[in-house]
């Protein structure tokens, strides 16, 4: 019964357009997510940039660049010569990437970098047909809706220009998503509105999103990380301050934020002793795509190439 009432819950909240914006949650995050986030997946995020090729010269853009874990590595790549032009709607992330950003490219004017803070969806619209090499999404495309903005990725690459998505997948953090998700069902006034993400199931998912997107799927992959924490105090603290609890803050009732988080911990609490350890995994998925060259756009690159046009 307490399930129908959190559906019917939900559903009102829906209608409402209630929905919660997890900008709160990433500046409030911004402070120590190089500390708790970047240090456990970061190295998954630069693995997967390794999968699409980055040349001098290159024109890139990054969408949801958080502190600037993966701006600084592509800017690293670029070697001295291109545009990086990247946005985050979070203000506290961009101040982190700024800093960060700003310490890398002293004393190299060849690489020219933009980075902005809004909408990506927003964002994206406003940039030129044909205008980027490569660009990246790392772990927002879930705040969109997918083929949209890959759709518009497609139109902003240049043909043969590439694309690389990482993204946190459904079942993540699932003991700690039942017990939320156990604590509203028990108290659904406690949810105020909805996180809405489109989290995949898998690297298949993502594929097909690109497939319908008109890319042409070069990589897929599904991995896995279990996070370092290993209590329930601990799994709670990981989750907040690395920005994995994103839309947490804006959804539930504010007087009583603390409520949830003592019966959730308590929820862990009994699944700890049940179980006797707490393994918590942060799965993802990796897919990388090209936007396939047209013979038409061969054409126009040969006929170039004759005319002596670099």
């Amino acid at each position: 019964m307490s399930r129908i009432r959190l559906a019917a819950r939900a559903l009102r909240l829906a209608l409402n357009r209630a929905h919660a914006d997890p900008t709160a949650d990433y500046d409030a995050a911004s402070s120590d997510y190089d500390t708790f986030f970047s240090p456990v997946m970061g190295g998954h995020s630069t693995a997967a940039l390794d999968e699409v090729p980055i040349a001098p010269g290159d024109s890139v853009v990054e969408l949801a660049c958080g502190t600037g874990h993966l701006t600084a590595e592509i800017i690293r790549r670029l070697d001295g010569r291109g545009v990086v032009r990247a946005v985050d709607k979070s203000p506290g992330m961009l101040d982190v990437a700024k800093r960060k950003v700003h310490a890398l490219t002293a004393g190299t004017p060849g690489v020219g970098v933009e980075l902005s803070v809004g909408d990506m969806d927003s964002f994206i619209r406003g940039l030129p047909d044909r205008s980027a090499d490569l660009v990246v999404v790392g772990w927002a495309i879930c705040y969109t809706k997918p083929p949209k903005l890959l759709a518009e990725i497609v139109r902003v690459l240049r043909p043969g220009g590439r694309v690389m998505v990482i993204e946190t997948r459904a079942d993540a953090h699932q003991a700690l998503t039942e017990g939320l998700e156990k604590v509203f069902a028990d108290d659904p006034s406690l949810l105020t509105s909805l996180i809405r993400v489109a989290l995949p199931k898998n690297a298949a998912t993502v594929a097909r999103w690109f497939g319908k997107a008109g890319l042409t799927v070069t990589g897929q992959r599904d991995g896995a990380q279990v996070i370092p924490a290993h209590t329930p105090a601990a799994v709670l603290e990981w989750v907040q301050r690395s920005g994995a609890a994103a839309g947490f803050k804006t959804a539930v009732d504010n007087e009583r934020e603390q409520l949830v988080l003592d019966r959730v911990e308590a929820g862990l609490a009994e699944l700890l002793e049940k179980k006797g350890a707490l393994e918590i995994q942060h799965t993802f998925v990796v897919v990388t795509g090209a936007k396939p060259v047209t013979p038409r756009a061969r054409h126009g690159a040969r006929a170039g190439e004759e005319a002596g046009v670099a």
